[in-house]
């Protein structure tokens, strides 16, 4: 008898619990742009349990716990894809590549707690989810960590602390212009010389925790036009080769040197990042399904700073040009800031970058929703609003299908099924 009572009881309180755990939030949605580039629909309500959207219906249902968003324009959880939350804090434009140098040398616990700040404020901006590509502090793998298991509010991380190189390819002391006594101090784990050992480089960095690796083009071709390009096909191709065998997606920092382009574009990148490029990377990009992230919003910003060093290249204007014939070729678009610590508080400026540069509003939330999931290989998960996804939303007070600078004043943020904004 008293074990039967006991068994009653655990059954009891088993329903109890599940009852008090399965409870459903309901979205009522004015207007739902579930996955842009496809028409916009109106008084939806999204159901939310567990972390993930279960279902979507017409009209406006009730809900354990509901949210009024009857009045904004709801969209999905946008995605950044390139960042540097350790990167800039003040710009130097005497030593713009100081940044890299102050991480390096500082304290990691010092770098860590500044970026805890800045990856606050990317997810208040509606972004729940970034590639960070690049970290001289090597402290964004353990960010990542803690963002996932809930230790720190941010955006979910895709991570690659070094940026690769080959030998002579840049982000040493040496061309930092620092002193032969420093110089030993900035390692940069990416750097690699010959196949062998650009494999052994990531499958090392794969190990640390690497989630993409990003490749470096040395920016030295651009400024000095005796070279063709400081790295070998068959280093690159090693590079991209093992992070593909090891399940990495590859993103490549580019100066707009057409040859040196080429041969990341043959060795099969996933991504370019920056611009300007040109017609025939572009054609090559389309035919290997390569995508561009044109990061136009810091070129704009850095535009007087490369004046005052002699670089007088047009690099914003030029680039510019390469997103209007992206679209018309249809090369895919991402949206990338580039975003320093110093740029935060304008993460979401590259929208109205790129709809001045030739895409429609629409196309821009595009850029910025399913065209990086599909770049990240994460269409399953987020990208847009559909069952089965991640509570990934995000709200604007205006539509951004007329406006796009609607989508600089968020006021509603939700990541993974919990309420960040407001």
């Amino acid at each position: 008898m008293k074990l039967s009572r006991f068994v009653l009881a655990c059954a009891v309180f088993t329903i109890t619990l599940q009852a008090a755990v399965a409870q459903t939030t309901v979205i009522h949605a004015g207007t739902l742009i579930a996955e842009p580039g496809t028409p916009p629909k109106s008084k939806q309500s999204i159901l939310v349990d567990n972390g993930r959207i279960t279902k979507i219906v017409d009209g406006f249902v009730p809900g354990d716990t509901v949210i009024d968003l009857s009045r904004s324009y709801v969209l999905p959880g946008l995605i950044d894809m390139h960042t540097h939350v350790t990167g800039m804090e003040v710009l130097d434009e005497m030593a713009p590549a100081r940044w890299a140098t102050d991480r390096v040398l500082e304290r990691q616990s010092i770098a860590a707690l500044a970026a805890v700040p800045v990856v606050r404020m990317i997810l208040r901006h509606g972004f729940t989810t970034i590639r960070n590509l690049g970290d001289p502090a090597s402290v964004t793998y353990d960010l990542r960590d803690a963002i996932a298991s809930g230790k720190i509010d941010g955006p979910r991380m895709l991570v690659s602390e070094p940026q690769f190189t080959t030998a002579g390819g840049g982000l040493k002391g040496w061309g930092l212009r620092m002193s032969r006594e420093v110089t030993p101090l900035l390692v940069n784990r990416g750097e690699c010389s010959g196949v062998d050992d650009c494999r052994r480089a990531v499958r090392e960095e794969v190990e640390r925790g690497a989630d993409v690796i990003k490749i470096r083009l040395s920016d030295l071709a651009a400024v000095d036009r005796r070279i063709h390009s400081v790295e070998y096909q068959d280093e690159l191709d090693a590079l991209v080769e093992t992070a593909h065998r090891l399940g990495r997606t590859v993103a490549v920092h580019t100066s707009g040197v057409e040859a040196e382009t080429m041969m990341a574009v043959t060795a099969g990148a996933d991504t370019l990042e920056h611009g300007p490029q040109s017609p025939t990377i572009l054609g090559a990009m389309k035919r290997r399904g390569i995508s561009f992230t044109p990061t136009l919003f810091i070129y704009r910003l850095t535009q007087p700073i490369l004046k005052k060093h002699g670089i007088t290249r047009d690099y914003y204007g030029e680039t510019q040009a390469s997103v209007l014939a992206a679209k018309q070729m249809g090369v895919r678009i991402l949206y990338g800031t580039d975003l320093q610590p110093l740029t935060v508080s304008q993460e979401s400026a590259e929208f109205g970058e790129l709809v001045a540069a030739g895409l429609t509003p629409g196309e821009a939330l595009m850029a910025a929703t399913v065209n990086a999931s599909r770049a990240l290989h994460m269409e399953d998960q987020i990208g847009s609003i559909a069952p089965g996804k991640e509570a990934d939303i995000t709200a604007v007070d205006r539509d951004p299908l007329t406006d796009i600078h609607a989508m600089e004043e968020v006021s509603f943020v939700m990541k993974g099924g919990v309420r960040i904004v407001p």
